[in-house]
């Protein structure tokens, strides 16, 4: 997006954020930005691209691949074959083939280079795709936030979960030891080119309620991060995992792949987050000093499908979910069964990691 990308949209003229000179026109197709050739491709407005010629129109419009099938157009963007595309994998798509089109994103005070916005505490280079850091938090301000979110989703209770961690009983409590802060480049742009169409998502199309996990108690920390709580529902929630799994988590983005390895499948093959310490806790594994690790996330969950069923339909609830009707599910075993809320998504775009955190579990009897 040249220059202007590095001035805010209110400082940017209507050409600019849409420069005339790149419109495609094409078939009958017009298009300006690849927002619109996507929403193209995406009538029903799921969120994904499924509908293979309909790609294939815009592919040959686009691209000097005027002749080319459809099956082979669609392999090229369906890159993990799972069957849907994204509005971040079809902007990667579009740069790999030199599609010249804008991204299309409007209502962020600072554009950056690639035509996204950083968050206020990036402290990495913003114009080198390939940036990818792990950094030990050395501010102590920000380590007690770090605690207090902790602190307050801290639940004294059991589920049959604990057995896994080895001692079947709930820690009094949780001291964090050290804190590493996560920056990626390319983990940040597709999750915030995919926050931004929940965000026009929720306020243009179906119903949207507002749902705040008990993370959001830890005021400091979420002013600090900005959370759209009221937009999209964009939330820090936890993961638990084990050093290891972190350190891959944060330098290559969730897998889908992956999915109901540890933690079940009850609302579907999605990924699981924990609102509180305690449930992420029981899928951690203490390392040889007595450390465990979760990671905090960014979790954009736009509509949510609320669920208090004791016996939900998985299949049903993750359909709900992929056919675009909703953007991510809550499963409220608190209510149903005393324990505690589960989140789950399906996209792994809809997921940022900010923070690792390793502790060690305190009893206090």
């Amino acid at each position: 997006m040249g220059a202007a990308c590095s001035r805010g949209f209110s400082e940017m003229s209507d050409d600019e954020l849409c420069p005339q000179p790149n419109v495609y026109k094409a078939a009958g197709m017009n298009f300006a930005t690849l927002l619109e050739a996507f929403e193209f491709c995406d009538p029903h407005r799921t969120g994904y691209i499924k509908d293979h010629e309909r790609f294939a129109q815009v592919a040959r419009a686009l691209t000097s691949q005027k002749q080319a099938n459809a099956e082979v157009l669609w392999r090229l963007l369906d890159q993990d074959g799972n069957g849907a595309v994204s509005f971040p994998e079809f902007v990667e798509w579009a740069e790999l083939h030199q599609v010249t089109l804008p991204v299309g994103l409007r209502g962020d005070d600072e554009i950056g280079p690639g035509g996204i916005a950083f968050p206020h505490t990036w402290k990495g280079p913003k114009n080198i795709p390939t940036w990818n850091k792990r950094e030990i938090v050395m501010d102590g301000q920000l380590f007690l936030e770090l605690q207090q979110l902790i602190n307050v989703s801290y639940r004294k209770v059991w589920t049959r979960d604990r057995k896994a961690t080895g001692v079947n009983k709930v820690p009094s409590g949780y001291i964090l030891t050290r804190a590493m802060h996560s920056e990626n480049y390319a983990d940040w742009r597709r999750y915030y080119l995919k926050r931004h169409q929940l965000v026009h998502d929720c306020a243009t199309t179906g119903f949207f309620e507002r749902r705040r996990p008990i993370t959001a108690q830890a005021a400091a920390l979420s002013e600090r991060h900005r959370l759209r709580y009221d937009h999209c529902n964009e939330w820090l929630l936890f993961h638990g995992t084990t050093a290891e799994s972190a350190e891959r988590i944060c330098g290559g983005d969730f897998h889908m792949h992956w999915a109901g390895s540890a933690t079940g499948t009850l609302y579907g093959r999605g990924t699981y987050f924990a609102e509180s310490i305690t449930k992420a806790d029981e899928y951690s594994k203490p390392d040889r000093e007595g450390n465990c690790c979760v990671l905090v996330c960014r979790v954009v969950g736009g509509r949510v499908l609320y669920n208090d069923e004791v016996n939900p339909d998985a299949q049903k609830l993750q359909d709900a979910v992929l056919s675009g009707s909703f953007h991510s599910i809550l499963g409220d075993r608190e209510k149903c069964r005393g324990t505690f809320k589960e989140y789950v998504i399906f996209d792994a775009d809809q997921v940022y990691v900010e923070y690792a955190l390793f502790y060690q579990r305190s009893y206090s009897d």
